[in-house]
């Protein structure tokens, strides 16, 4: 399929260098790299330049990680009068798309000349760093590096080294999103992208009756049951040092769930009192008042969100005062099978049709082409299996940010109170509920064993084969050995480090750079070492730099 966005307009990608000084905070390099014709590259040294490059042509401009760039922009358009409104900016005017929680996915300007420029992030399309771009698309081309806190002055000519590098980086974006959007792939984000590869394939009649625009009050509750994957380290072994063992993962988790799963489908009903499932209608999603204490030998698997009494991102062993909460009939046969459940009442249920298989053309499609394909189209089938389901449970609250200058600064600003029509919601609350069930249950039956789960994957201190799971490399929905290690340490959720056999370290610490989790080891969790490299942006005059505002690691065991 050959597709380009918009005829009229040149489709680009764009990358700023920027200097790391607060008091100093300036584009000192831009590239603008032609997506269709990959030697066509633009040099600047200027934010002044690269806004007469945009003035030239209408285009879309792509940044990866327009949060970053997109400030450089805002702040030079703001304080040369451009004004911002809702949407179909005129000449002299913009308008932004920026969630409420600060995420860029637009900014479209209309210039003084009438010329028309929609940046966009391409970080929603191809989310991953450039430099895995390269690899996961086979290119030539590799992510290179620059000294980033040289000292650069206006008007600084740009070296032979920081050329390359520049049009190494925009050219790397440009090849992949081209392979993208000649796939027809031409919405702000890869979740859109999958939604409508999905709805194109069954029907828009067929989806419209399949998964049918539910009322915002009901979707509302629905959420309320809606919950992500299952990521714990055990208490058992939380924060020492234990191995040898076996790492596995499965094979597309949430694509599994969706071909083998029972899911929902069509206008739910809603019933008082406790729910009995039927064959007609066989899921339900519940609001139940209960207390609740964790079994012996059972992993913990409730968390208690918005409650003064419990840390919302814990597990808990025991519950001892009433609580209610919705889940699904997914949830809750897991929990009654992990804790002695007092169930107190049920609040009312909306029960919901079931079907098996709704997914399964797409999943067949997206598979075979990640089995048989390489580079960039064995990528994008990636992207499309596992983009599908958060879709949707899209938030209909898409009430977004606006900037504005204060004291020479951008700044966001809650705007007016806006909603749109959720998709459907119930879908991606099973889906999750399903996922969440397996990993569970699969570290449940390595009770013994078990030290670790994250989403997809477990930590078994073990050399033996795991119990009750099928293990293979590539059957959909199996475990896959993804290595074994002399021994690790978990702290928490999301923060542990293993060693293998060779006497190499990896450590994963949530919101730790690759480039510093690289230099911690066993020693680090428990004497307090203080890293540097953990980056932060702060809006300035003239645009963002990162402040390295250090990362202490002991506080890591001490929670």
């Amino acid at each position: 399929m050959n597709s380009r966005i918009g005829q009229s307009r040149s489709t680009l990608v764009s990358d700023f260098e920027t200097t790391t000084d607060k008091d100093d905070c300036r584009v000192w390099a831009w590239g603008v790299c032609s997506v269709w014709d990959t030697s066509l590259v633009e040099l600047g040294n200027s934010i002044e330049s690269f806004i007469r490059r945009c003035t030239n042509e209408n285009a879309t401009i792509y940044f990866h990680n327009l949060a970053f760039d997109g400030m450089f922009i805002l702040d030079y358009i703001m304080k040369h009068g451009f004004v911002h409104v809702d949407r179909n900016p005129k000449n002299g005017e913009f308008s932004t798309l920026i969630s409420d929680k600060g995420k860029f996915y637009s900014i479209t300007v209309r210039w003084d000349n009438g010329i028309l420029t929609e940046f966009r992030d391409s970080l929603k399309k191809l989310p991953m760093s450039v430099s895995n771009i390269a690899i996961s698309f086979n290119l030539d081309e590799i992510k290179g590096s620059i000294d980033y806190d040289k000292y650069r002055p206006v008007g600084h000519k740009l070296t032979d080294a920081e050329k390359d590098y520049i049009i190494n980086d925009v050219t790397i974006v440009a090849k992949a999103l081209r392979v993208q959007l000649e796939e027809g792939m031409l919405k702000l984000t890869v979740g859109s992208d999958s939604l409508k590869q999905f709805k194109d394939g069954i029907g828009k009649k067929q989806f419209s009756r399949l998964f049918p625009q539910l009322p915002l009050p009901m979707d509302a509750e629905i959420r309320l049951a809606y919950r992500g994957g299952f990521t714990y380290a055990d208490e058992r072994t939380r924060g020492r040092i234990v191995g040898p063992g076996k790492a596995y993962d499965v094979n597309s988790l949430y694509p599994s769930v969706m071909y083998d799963s029972v899911l929902p489908y069509d206008h739910p009903r809603f019933t008082r009192g406790k729910p009995e499932m039927t064959e007609a209608y066989p899921l339900f999603i519940t609001s139940i008042t209960f207390t609740a204490e964790l079994k012996p030998g059972h992993i913990p698997c409730i968390q208690v969100k918005g409650s003064p009494y419990f840390v919302g991102t814990e597990y808990q062993r025991s519950i001892p005062e009433p609580v209610t909460m919705f889940c699904t009939n997914v949830d809750l046969d897991l929990w009654c099978e992990h804790y002695d459940m007092d169930i107190l009442s049920y609040n009312g249920a909306w029960q919901f049709k079931g079907l098996q298989g709704i997914f399964n053309d797409y999943i067949d499609y997206w598979s075979n082409i990640k089995k048989t394909e390489t580079g960039g189209l064995r990528t994008i089938a990636k992207l499309h299996l596992n983009s599908l389901y958060g879709k949707f449970a899209t938030n209909p609250n898409v009430t977004g940010k606006i900037p504005y200058l204060q004291n020479g600064v951008v700044h966001l600003a809650l705007g007016p109170e806006d909603q749109r029509a959720p998709v459907y919601t119930a879908m991606g609350v099973f889906i999750t509920a399903y996922a969440r069930d397996r990993t569970i249950r699969a570290a449940q039956a390595n009770y013994g064993s078990f030290l670790y789960a994250d989403t997809d994957s477990l930590h078994l201190q073990t050399l033996d084969a795991p119990a009750g799971l099928t293990v293979d490399d590539h059957e959909l929905g199996a475990w896959k050995h993804e290595y074994s290690f002399k021994r690790a340490l978990f702290a928490r959720a999301k923060a542990y480090t293993v060693q293998f056999e060779d006497e190499a370290l990896l450590t994963h610490i949530a919101g730790l750079p690759d480039t510093v989790a690289k230099d911690v080891g066993f020693a680090d969790y428990f004497n307090g070492k203080v890293f540097s490299g953990k980056l932060q942006p702060k809006r300035v005059s003239g645009g963002v730099v990162l402040e390295d505002v250090g990362f202490t690691l002991n506080k890591l065991i001490n929670q």
